[in-house]
């Protein structure tokens, strides 16, 4: 049964990418592709470069997108797309974990942990839509909280005063905030101020615009560091190395949580 899920969610995997191939280059086999990419005349190099970092910055805002409006769901799916991203430009480790992610939620755990471990990723503290941060940045204020406390003890730290402090990080919180309530002091709502972005974006969009990166010219090379920019952000991605990785590390993660289980 564990097995049979997980098969199934390779196949799913490995589908998204097929069908990228398929839509994007319906005449070409992989191999053709990749030799027709890098001889043809008809190759803008500088389109390639800007349309694919076009397509990279919109994915990050769907990422910060996602995690503000605490979608457990919605970044399931973009973790499958970054995961092709991330295997197609070496990215090992970063690979592994959201595979072993994804394959975790589709066999490995039970239901219920399933369920907690795609939705269960972001902190709201003041419940406002929109208002979501990642768990682990939650965790990183309360590493600054504890911080401080222990920097506060003095000489009169040791292990014993650090465990006791570090366990009154959250009560400590919720006394604070009581405190401002009463007092009428209303918390600060919201995300870090980014600055007025205005200047930059009018600077770059005249560059763009400049260069005519969003207007397709055959045979025009891309910048310096990126003379030959692919126009396929998937191309370096071999779907049978893909299989095969993802297979053996199936195997192996099976045994292994058989073996905690048991």
């Amino acid at each position: 049964m564990l097995w049979f899920a997980l098969r199934n969610l390779l196949n799913f995997v490995l589908f998204l990418f097929l069908r990228h191939e398929v839509q994007e280059h319906p005449h070409c086999t992989l191999a053709q592709q990749e030799s027709t990419e890098m001889t043809s005349a008809n190759e803008d190099f500088l389109f390639n470069y800007h349309r694919s970092k076009l397509v990279v910055g919109l994915t990050l805002f769907e990422f910060a997108d996602t995690i503000k409006e605490g979608d457990g769901e919605r970044l399931h799916e973009l973790y499958k797309f970054a995961l092709l991203i991330f295997k197609a430009n070496g990215k090992s480790k970063y690979s592994y974990v959201i595979f072993l992610y994804l394959v975790k939620l589709g066999g490995l755990l039970s239901e219920k942990e399933a369920h907690n471990l795609r939705w269960n990723r972001f902190y709201n503290k003041h419940g406002i839509k929109g208002g979501n941060i990642p768990l682990d940045l939650r965790m990183e204020h309360m590493n600054k909280d504890v911080k401080t406390m222990w920097k506060a003890l003095g000489s009169n730290i040791n292990e014993k005063s650090a465990e006791r402090v570090a366990n009154t990080v959250e009560p400590v919180e919720l006394i604070m905030d009581s405190i401002d309530k009463d007092c009428g002091l209303s918390a600060k709502v919201g995300f870090r101020a980014q600055g007025n972005p205005e200047i930059a974006v009018k600077q770059v969009t005249k560059d763009l615009m400049q260069l005519r990166a969003f207007r397709h010219q055959s045979g025009r090379l891309g910048h310096p560091s990126f003379i030959n920019f692919p126009s396929n952000l998937l191309k370096k991605l071999d779907y049978r190395d893909l299989h095969s990785w993802m297979t053996g590390l199936m195997k192996t993660w099976e045994t292994v949580y058989k073996l905690r289980a048991g």
